[in-house]
């Protein structure tokens, strides 16, 4: 699956909440850093939780590969250790407050690792050990970019648009996507390799927000059109109809331009040529692991 991730190293606030306390966190997924900092395994398995609700645009928005179907993280089997957290927070000049989430950990830690002049592969394969999570991630590219929604005449961060998504479910599908750079993003070779070995990729399903700066790295969209790809539409409006959403005609092409299969949502009133339809539902686990299991049984259309 592709997905993208977005991290804010610069304002922690606004990030949802747990029964957890950010530095309770921390201190477990940094407990093991001064040894893995210079890690050189080549085991990969981990999770980078995404971090919606930031208010301010983030300045990192990175995008990741994901090799076997997962639909959400479930954080659990993190490492106990010792506390790190002073040593870590306090260089971003941030006090230390008794609240907080793993999703805001995890940016802390991910912030650490990039001062600290790792690449955001190499942060994710720390990670990778303190989560215990067995879906091997690897993030489509190392470079720095910053990617905006511009909905409704407005510049957002993936965040912020993301909350906009809740109230306006048709929001997605009319925003334009502004990726800022000052490097073209270049695929991982650690990525491509996971596509060219890959028996297939699939894409989806997912936001097109977060979605669309994965497609953007350089030249993913070459690669995906060698390899075999399955790419899974978003629910598509009830008044949909070619034209009216530009950003959902877009990626429609797109997505045609490489897809070996195009699945589409049963309960779409439009029906999209030639997509294959299946219930595409994950709103529960339950719904969700069933669509990875219904979407790789397309893998015998080979």
């Amino acid at each position: 699956y592709l997905f993208s991730g977005q991290l804010n190293t610069q304002n922690w606030t606004g990030i949802k909440g747990d029964t957890y306390s950010t530095h309770n966190f921390l201190e477990k997924i940094c407990a093991d850093a001064p040894e893995t900092e210079t890690d050189t395994e080549t085991e990969t398995d981990t999770n980078t939780p995404d971090t919606s609700g930031s208010n301010n645009p983030s300045p990192d928005a990175n995008t990741g590969i994901v090799k076997y179907p997962v639909s959400d993280a479930h954080n659990n089997g993190v490492s106990d250790g010792g506390n790190r957290i002073p040593d870590i927070i306090l260089p971003f000049g941030e006090p230390v407050y008794p609240v907080g989430d793993k999703q805001r950990a995890v940016c802390i830690a991910h912030a650490m690792h990039l001062k600290s002049k790792l690449t955001l592969t190499q942060s994710t394969r720390i990670l990778s050990k303190s989560f215990g999570i067995t879906a091997n991630i690897l993030p489509a590219t190392d470079s720095r970019i910053t990617a905006y929604a511009k909905f409704a005449g407005e510049m957002f961060s993936i965040a912020d648009f993301k909350a906009i998504c809740k109230t306006d479910k048709t929001a997605d599908y009319k925003a334009e996507i502004e990726l800022e750079f000052t490097k073209y993003p270049q695929i991982t070779k650690e990525s491509a390799s996971a596509i060219n070995s890959g028996r297939a990729v699939i894409i989806g399903p997912g936001h097109l927000s977060t979605i669309s700066p994965v497609l953007a790295c350089r030249p993913m969209r070459k690669l995906l059109k060698k390899s075999f790809t399955i790419a899974v539409l978003p629910r598509l409006p009830a008044d949909y109809v070619p034209g009216r959403y530009i950003a959902l005609d877009r990626i429609i092409e797109t997505y045609r331009g490489f897809a070996d299969i195009l699945i589409q949502d049963i309960k779409d009133e439009y029906c999209i040529p030639n997509a294959t339809r299946i219930n595409t539902d994950t709103d529960s686990p339950y719904k969700a692991e069933s669509l990875a299991w219904e979407i790789m049984s397309h893998l015998g259309s080979r």
